[in-house]
């Protein structure tokens, strides 16, 4: 009877970690990703001829290097969140500071909804359901006078 309970004891301690060693696994690709992600947004808002190609959707260069920069920042929370730097609470404080600028209210009103469409798990669903959280917050507060 021990023997059994070792060899069950020794298989759950195996399986506990190769399900730790595939979380690890996927978080450091997408640290990955994000890191590849946030070199081709640098190439692409240096260069006005990549940076030009988002004029399929209406902006100009200038508009177009501001949604870049925007979604450079919004990745990098989306990042930090699917790894676990922030919870929903520490998010919610980023997103806060991040959705205080313009130019990043103006991207997530224009490409939140393409970020919901490529939702690939309840992760995103739910940074997601953050951001717009905070987005309409930031969206209904009068702008301060001076």
């Amino acid at each position: 009877m021990r023997a059994s309970s070792a060899v069950l004891a020794v298989a759950a301690v195996g399986a506990l970690r190769l399900v730790q060693a595939e979380r690890h696994s996927k978080r450091q690709l997408a640290l990955k990703a994000a890191e590849l992600h946030q070199a081709y947004c640098k190439d692409t808002a240096a260069d006005h001829a990549f940076s030009g190609e988002w004029g399929d959707v209406g902006l100009t260069t200038a508009e177009a290097a501001k949604h870049i920069h925007a979604n450079r920042l919004v990745t990098f929370l989306s990042v930090k969140y699917r790894v676990g730097l922030l919870n929903d609470r520490t998010l919610r404080l980023q997103a806060r500071s991040a959705l205080g600028c313009e130019s990043v209210r103006t991207y997530w009103e224009k490409f939140g909804t393409f970020r919901e469409e490529e939702a690939k798990d309840r992760t995103d669903r739910k940074f997601n359901e953050i951001m717009y959280e905070v987005f309409d917050r930031c969206s209904r507060q009068e702008p301060a006078t001076a």
